[in-house]
């Protein structure tokens, strides 16, 4: 039979596994998988050996298969046995490699018994000051603490756990949601994200108010999911989707912020954009994160603030400097001002803020707009109404 006979039997047991696989018949889809993987090594048989293009094309399709069908062994075989070959383009090799690093995880992972719930999310940053597979390390770290704080409050809503100011998230917490951060293939910067599944999860006893075990297990297991969706809301429909995905009114303004401040500065200069996907579920659309998406959240922001008396002794104004300590529960945050004197401001009204968005900018420079209050014959007093990075304004 021809290469495009092999092939087609190929794509119709592929996309027989696909639909399995997406019902949770995880055992039918993998031998669908390796059925699919069988006729692709068959077309590649049957293939000229001048035709490098398609072979680089099937060859990967053969081991990707395997690996979708848990037969890691054959997988490798397909990819050194075409990487020890001449006839594969660039691409095919570059695609073959990072599928065989892919294949150790998962053999590394099988033996340790390290399990993790449903779903991938593979973060990409983008631009600026970012190369291929390389970035500053500040950077990085902060990105990953910010998607990190997203899931720990993602699990929060989902167990409806009171929404939580001026504190770090409970050790229950921490227990059900502990994320990883995985190697990615190069490419702009890239890392990838999952959630360690709890040790003993079926026999554990939860105890969270008002809710079963099981089902408290079941939301634990829905924590990436949950993620990618409101991460999607926040960043393209703020004012709709959100208010479906997430209708607590707190829980929607601590996702605005934590959004806002993954996204990029408004200078682009340390990077112009982060991409947020999923591996698993390729329906879910890629969610991306632009310059102009921080302005469009901090409008959204503006909206649910009070109104301004329309009095001579109040006014908006900026103070810049940097954040230099804060006492949330106390209710106020202390700046040290630019100028000569290096004065330290309090700045009041500050236990609405979330320590996951304040707590990283101790001891970095902040631009804090405020309400600024009295008069020559007062003392002027501060209250908040937005604090954000200084590189992130400019």
């Amino acid at each position: 039979m021809s290469w495009l006979v092999h092939h087609t039997r190929s794509e119709e047991y592929a996309s027989q596994a696909e639909e399995l696989h997406r019902q949770q018949d995880l055992n039918r889809a993998a031998g669908l998988y390796r059925l699919s993987a069988e006729a692709e090594v068959n077309a590649l048989n049957n293939l000229d050996s001048s035709k490098t293009r398609t072979i680089g094309i099937t060859a990967v399709s053969a081991a990707s298969l395997y690996f979708k069908a848990q037969e890691f062994l054959q997988a490798k075989r397909v990819a050194h046995k075409w990487l020890a070959t001449e006839l594969l383009p660039p691409f095919a090799v570059e695609e073959l490699e990072d599928l065989l690093q892919t294949i150790r995880y998962e053999e590394s992972r099988a033996k340790s018994g390290i399990q993790f719930i449903e779903g991938k999310v593979l973060v990409s940053v983008r631009g600026g000051e970012v190369l291929y597979g390389a970035a500053p390390l500040d950077l990085v770290l902060r990105k990953v603490d910010q998607i990190r704080n997203m899931l720990y409050r993602t699990t929060e809503l989902l167990l409806d756990i009171p929404f939580r100011t001026g504190r770090p998230p409970t050790q229950d917490v921490k227990d059900q949601c502990d994320p990883w951060v995985f190697q990615a293939a190069p490419g702009s910067y890239q890392f990838e994200v999952r959630v360690r599944k709890p040790k003993n999860f079926e026999q554990l006893k939860l105890s969270f108010p008002g809710m079963s075990d099981s089902d408290a297990k079941l939301r634990v297991e829905q924590i990436t999911q949950k993620f990618l969706e409101v991460i999607r809301a926040t960043s393209q429909d703020p004012e709709g989707e959100l208010t479906e995905v997430v209708p607590n009114e707190e829980y929607r303004g601590a996702f605005l912020k934590l959004t806002r401040e993954l996204a990029p500065p408004l200078t682009g200069k340390s990077f112009n954009e982060i991409e947020i996907k999923s591996i698993s579920d390729a329906e879910f659309r890629p969610v991306i994160l632009v310059p102009n998406t921080r302005e469009a959240i901090k409008n959204v922001l503006k909206k649910s603030e009070p109104e301004l008396p329309e009095l001579p002794e109040y006014k908006v104004t900026q103070l810049r400097g940097t954040l230099r300590g804060l006492q949330l529960d106390d209710d106020w945050v202390e700046i040290r001002i630019d100028g000569e004197n290096q004065k330290n401001q309090k700045v009041y009204g500050a236990k609405e803020e979330i320590d996951d968005v304040v707590g990283p900018m101790v001891n970095r420079r902040v631009v804090a707009e405020v309400i600024e209050r009295g008069d020559r014959s007062v003392e002027k007093r501060y209250s908040l109404r937005d604090l954000q990075l200084e590189e992130d304004t400019l």
